[in-house]
């Protein structure tokens, strides 16, 4: 049996108590068996019922022959079938199916001492307790239920075996065919990088040898890496649009060139009547710019996914991790038109880093903000953005004592308790309908890059307000590749 009598239901309990006094009592019928000591082995002929008064036993079910050795659990010569302690029976089945003949090799997992009988056990008790197979009727009863529930237990551990395999198999199949798409995107993502460039390069040669001020707006717009969502810039927007007569996106332009009066001045009346009617080459000059932006973030997409197989990145020093922030943010402008955003970013010393990299951490973050403040519908949605740098107490000439600080907050709802533990596992997703479905791969990816800069994140969520914190170390303790 695989569970002592002390746990069975009272009317079968006390039946038994009365079968071990009367059948199990005898002193020259028990035995000790020294830990790792073999009580029967598979297949062995076998005529008594043993019952377990110290120590235990484990039973293994084995494919091959026996050394007499006690198996570990994991030895793949056979599988667990029971463990038996301290008021089991061992035996039941081979003696009462009359087969006498074991069906697994049982062990002492330590110091064991058993009472035993055989077939020739005498029939005391039977004129008031019935025979003696009806007075064990109870043990078998009760051993074929804990063998049953053992068997379901094993059937599901063994389906869900069978799943892991299945996704484990579709996971190595998803990471072959993203090899080839790879290398094809990264093609196509060269080709956009480059042709946007040249064309920048052709535009910017031109209107400077055709019109100043044209080329002075391109520019402008070109080597813009300031952000600012709508929400900040409409009260600006709104008072040019008044005060110089100017157009919705004429304004609109203008605030983003010149959020506030002494920016303003520094342009000249010239140029604000020149706006007016040249805004669009400001325009064509940010569209080119968050193009290249968003080909290197493809490319970096692409490079984070690899990641996830052992690869490399590509990280040079001076990296502004603020400025990386903002490239973040403006890739994500087109969604952040109805969220208000809160920026906090101070100066922080350079790192070495690759940028992509670094701009696919903040992007995912932020995008799962929005995505959740979208899905509940969160009232006033507003993103806090905060950068900073501090120092720590330093352990010893390797370690770092600076650190940059990242957190990204929102007001939406919060993360549930038991799927905090989940959400930086690869193919852990919440998203499962329409266009806003998820792989999994988002915040798995974000964990493995903060990991690779051997920085950390913190998760803080209650209802209205969700923080993600990354810390990054200014000094990498592993030499940079």
């Amino acid at each position: 049996m695989a569970s002592p009598s002390a746990q069975l239901p009272e009317e079968i309990f006390q039946p038994l108590k009365r079968l071990n006094r009367i059948y199990f009592s005898d002193p020259d019928h028990i035995i000790e068996l020294a830990k790792g000591g073999c009580l029967m082995s598979e297949g062995e002929e076998t005529r008594r019922i043993y019952l377990v008064l110290k120590g235990a036993l484990v039973a293994y079910r084995h494919a091959g022959p026996l050394d007499g050795n006690l198996p570990e659990e994991t030895d793949s010569r056979g599988h667990e079938v029971f463990r038996a302690t301290f008021g089991s029976y061992v035996g039941v089945q081979s003696f009462f199916s009359r087969t006498f003949r074991a069906s697994s090799s049982i062990f002492a997992t330590e110091d064991t001492e058993l009472a035993w009988i055989d077939d020739t056990a005498s029939a005391v008790g039977e004129e008031e307790y019935g025979t003696f197979e009806h007075q064990f009727i109870p043990v078998i009863v009760y051993e074929l239920a804990v063998r049953n529930m053992r068997i379901l237990s094993h059937a599901v551990e063994k389906e869900e075996a069978v799943r892991l395999l299945q996704r484990a198999e579709m996971a190595a199949t998803l990471g072959q065919l993203s090899a080839g798409i790879a290398h094809e995107l990264n093609n196509a993502v060269s080709v956009i990088t480059s042709r946007t460039e040249f064309v920048a390069r052709g535009l910017a040669n031109h209107l400077a040898d055709s019109n100043v001020e044209n080329s002075r707006l391109f520019l402008l717009g070109y080597e813009d890496k300031s952000f600012a969502g709508s929400a900040m810039l409409r009260p600006a927007a709104r008072r040019y649009e008044k005060e110089y007569s100017l157009s919705q996106p004429a304004a609109r332009v203008l605030a983003r060139i010149a959020p506030d009066d002494s920016a303003l001045e520094k342009l000249g009346a010239d140029f604000i009547r020149h706006i007016e009617r040249n805004y669009h080459f400001w325009e064509l000059g940010h569209d080119l710019r968050d193009m290249q932006l968003a080909s290197r973030h493809a490319a970096g997409i692409v490079r984070a996914v690899k990641l996830l197989g052992g690869g490399k990145p590509s990280r040079e020093p001076g990296v502004d991790v603020g400025q990386s922030v903002r490239d973040a943010l403006s890739l994500l402008e087109s969604r952040l038109k109805l969220v208000a955003v809160q920026m906090d970013i101070r100066p922080t010393p350079p790192i070495t880093a690759d940028v992509t990299e670094l701009i696919q951490l903040w992007t995912n973050i932020a995008k799962n903000a929005l995505d959740a403040m979208a899905q509940a519908g969160t009232a006033n949605p507003t993103i806090k953005v905060a950068a900073s740098s501090y120092h720590t107490e330093s352990l010893g000439d390797l370690l770092p004592t600076e650190y940059i600080r990242v957190s990204i907050s929102n007001n939406g709802p919060s993360i549930p308790t038991n799927v905090q533990g989940k959400i930086f596992q690869p193919n852990f997703t919440t998203k499962k309908r329409g266009l806003d479905f998820g792989l999994g791969l988002g915040l798995s990816i974000v964990r493995h890059v903060v990991d690779s800069y051997n920085g950390t994140i913190d998760l803080v969520s209650e209802p209205g307000s969700t923080t993600f914190t990354i810390n990054i170390p200014t000094t990498q303790i592993h030499g940079e590749d």
